[in-house]
């Protein structure tokens, strides 16, 4: 389990598949499709702008038997394209994939499997 603002490093590169991504805010709906068979924990969601990307099933309060949702918080489905060396501030780590920022102030997401934590020092205990 990743602390936020713990640094990580770029194991492995990270190239952006969707570049259009899912913005969404509080109290918007949403379809939600299938769950992410490679990292459960994540539905694919269209907005009704047609945007579409993967969101935290925390983030979604299906309504009644339906295959719509209210998101429960503002959220971003946004990438980030990292390269290994590249050292990154972990915010969030959900189901397998972390939001981080980089040293330009870039946030979005990237598959934990890509990254090795970096030692706190003694002075961030």
């Amino acid at each position: 389990m990743f602390d936020p603002n713990r640094k990580a490093r770029v194991k492995l590169e990270h190239k952006i598949q969707y570049n259009d991504p899912l913005e969404i805010t509080f109290g918007q709906r949403v379809i939600v499709g299938p769950e992410d068979n490679e990292f459960p924990g994540w539905k694919w969601c269209r907005s009704a702008d047609g945007r579409a990307g993967w969101v935290p099933v925390e983030f979604l309060s299906i309504v009644g038997t339906s295959s719509e949702a209210i998101v429960l918080d503002d959220y971003s489905a946004r990438e980030l394209a990292v390269l290994p060396g590249e050292e990154v501030v972990v915010e969030e780590a959900r189901h397998h994939w972390l939001l981080v920022r980089n040293a330009n102030g870039q946030r979005g997401w990237i598959p934990e499997r890509n990254t090795e934590l970096l030692r706190k020092a003694a002075t961030d205990r």
